[in-house]
C-alpha cells in the first residue's frame, strides 16, 4: 500500500500501419479527456536514429496530437551503442541498455522530456528515477521469415532444402528454430531492418531472414512476409511488438499527457512477460521466449521457455489467471505519493493534485498505470513470478548458465564446445504439479523438454 499513489491510463483502441492516424484512431482517443496541467509548449522527444524508430516515434507524437492540438513536438535523435556495434551479434556485445542507454541519459538530463523505444529493448528494471508513462497497442508480436526470391512459393519453414541458411542475430530464435527444423543453418545478420532486407536481396548468403511482424509492417513491407511463426515453432521475445514511452518519475504532466495514450490489456501483458524475465534475469544474451494472451479482458495467459543455445535442452511452462474486475477510485485508499521512497517531484502539492485528479499510479513493476487497475497489474506480475519459478524449479538456472558461458552461436548445428563432451541435459525429479511430455523427435538422442501447464 506504501507504494500507491492516484493516476490515469486511458486506453487507446484500434492499430494503424502508417505514421498518419487513421479517422477512427482519432475518433476513439477524442472519447477520453485527461488534465495535463500546463504543459511546455514544445516537448522534446528522444529516438534512435532508424527509419523504424523514427516511425515508431511519429506514431506517439501523432496519438498525443490528436488529443492536445496546441502542443509542438521536436525530436532529437541520437545513436546507441547497439546501432553502433554492426560487426558482433547482440549476445556477444555484451551488457544490458544496449538501444536504450543513450537516450536514457539524455532524458535524466531533462535534455529530452520523454523516450520513444521498442519495449523489447528496454531492460527489465530501469534506472533510477525513471518509468514507463505509457504502453503503446500492442501489434502483431510474432516472429516471421522473409524468404529470398528463389523461395517465394514457399510456406512453411520444413519445405526449405536441407542446409538452407536463415539469418538472425537472435539466440532465442536460433535455439527453437534449430529444435524445430535442425536441417537448416543459421547465420548472424545486423544492422537496421532496410539493411537486413538488402543483405537478403543482393548478398546471395542467406536464403531467408527471421524478422520482428510489428516492425516490418509499420514499416509497411508486409507483402514481404513468407510466414508468420506461431506458438509451436517460435515463442517470441518478452514485449516484442509493443512500444514504450519512457519517463522522469515525478514528471506529473508528462505522466498525465502519456496516459492518453497507454493501452491497459497491452501493459498487463507485458507486465506478467516482463516479469518473468526479470526473475530470470534474462536477456538478449540467453535463450528465452514467452507467449501470452488476455481472452476477454479476464483471463491472462502466459507460456514461458528456456533453452540451450543449441536448443538441446528446452524448459517450459504455463500458467493462466483470472484478473479481477477493475474498481473505481472509491474504492482504494489514498496515499500520498510523497511517500514513496525514491521519488521526487518539483512541485510535490502541484503535482500529486494532478496525479489523484487523473486517477494514475505508478505500479512497483515501473509502469504508470490507472488506479484502478492496480489489483490487475498485480495479478500480472504474481504470474510472472510463478513462470519464472517453476522453470527455475526445473533447472532453467543452470540452463542459463551454460547458455552464457558458452556465448553467441553463429551456427548452432557446428557449434563449438567447451569442453571435449557436449554438455549432457539436466535430469531433474519430476514434482507432482509438474507433467514431463517428451519431444517429437524420434530417436535415441532426443533432446530434453519438460512442461508445466498450471492455472
Amino acid at each position: 500500500p506504501s507504494t500507491l499513489l492516484r493516476v490515469v491510463s486511458t486506453q487507446s483502441t484500434g492499430y494503424f500501419k502508417q505514421i498518419n492516424l487513421s479517422s477512427q484512431m482519432a475518433n476513439d482517443l477524442s472519447s477520453t479527456r485527461s488534465d495535463c496541467g500546463t504543459l511546455p509548449r514544445v516537448i522534446n522527444v528522444g529516438s534512435r536514429c532508424s527509419e523504424l524508430a523514427l516511425c515508431q516515434t511519429y506514431l506517439v507524437i501523432d496519438l498525443l496530437k490528436s488529443r492536445n492540438s496546441n502542443l509542438t513536438f521536436n525530436v532529437i535523435k541520437m545513436s546507441t551503442k547497439g546501432d553502433e556495434i554492426l560487426d558482433k551479434s547482440l549476445s556477444k556485445i555484451g551488457g544490458k541498455s544496449l538501444f536504450t542507454k543513450e537516450l536514457e541519459v539524455a532524458l535524466a538530463d531533462h535534455r529530452v522530456d520523454f523516450v520513444v523505444h521498442s519495449l523489447k529493448d528496454l531492460p527489465t528494471t530501469l534506472p533510477p528515477g525513471l518509468a514507463i508513462g505509457a504502453v503503446i497497442k500492442r501489434h502483431d508480436p510474432r516472429d516471421c521469415v522473409v524468404l529470398h526470391t528463389k523461395h517465394r512459393a514457399i510456406t512453411r519453414l520444413s519445405a526449405l532444402p536441407a542446409g538452407s541458411v536463415l539469418g538472425t542475430s537472435s539466440l532465442r530464435r536460433v535455439a527453437q528454430l534449430s529444435r524445430n527444423y535442425p536441417q537448416l543453418k543459421f547465420e548472424n545478420i545486423r544492422g537496421n531492418l532496410n539493411t537486413r532486407l538488402r543483405k537478403l536481396d543482393t548478398d546471395n548468403k542467406y536464403d531467408g531472414i527471421v524478422l520482428a511482424a510489428a516492425g516490418i509492417e509499420r514499416l509497411g513491407w508486409g507483402e514481404r512476409v513468407n510466414m508468420f511463426l506461431g506458438k509451436q515453432d517460435m515463442l517470441y521475445a518478452v514485449s516484442q511488438g509493443a512500444m514504450a514511452v519512457e519517463v522522469r518519475e515525478g514528471d506529473t504532466e508528462t505522466v498525465s499527457m502519456l496516459s492518453q495514450i497507454s493501452h491497459t490489456p497491452t501493459a498487463i501483458r507485458i507486465t506478467a512477460e516482463r516479469t518473468f524475465m526479470r526473475v530470470l534475469d534474462g536477456g538478449c544474451s540467453v535463450p528465452i521466449g514467452t507467449w501470452s494472451e488476455l481472452d476477454d479482458d479476464s483471463q491472462l495467459t502466459l507460456s514461458g521457455t528456456v533453452l540451450s543455445c543449441d536448443g538441446s535442452e528446452m524448459l517450459f511452462s504455463e500458467r493462466s489467471d483470472l484478473l479481477p474486475p477493475s474498481l473505481p477510485p472509491t474504492h482504494l485508499c489514498s496515499i500520498d505519493m510523497l511517500h514513496r521512497p525514491g521519488l521526487a517531484i518539483a512541485d510535490p502539492l502541484g503535482g500529486r493534485e494532478l496525479l489523484e485528479r487523473n486517477n494514475i499510479i505508478l505500479h512497483p513493476t515501473g509502469i504508470y498505470c490507472n488506479s484502478h487497475d492496480m489489483r490487475r497489474f498485480d495479478v500480472a506480475q504474481g504470474c510472472g513470478n510463478m513462470i519464472a519459478e517453476r522453470l527455475e524449479a526445473m533447472g532453467a538456472r543452470d540452463v542459463l548458465r551454460r547458455a552464457r558461458e558458452s556465448g553467441s552461436v553463429i551456427n548452432v548445428n557446428q557449434a563449438p564446445s567447451t569442453s571435449n563432451h557436449p554438455p549432457t541435459p539436466t535430469v531433474l525429479q519430476k514434482r507432482p504439479s509438474e507433467e514431463c511430455v517428451g519431444t517429437s523427435n524420434n530417436n535415441d538422442n532426443s533432446p530434453t523438454v519438460k512442461r508445466t501447464r498450471t492455472s
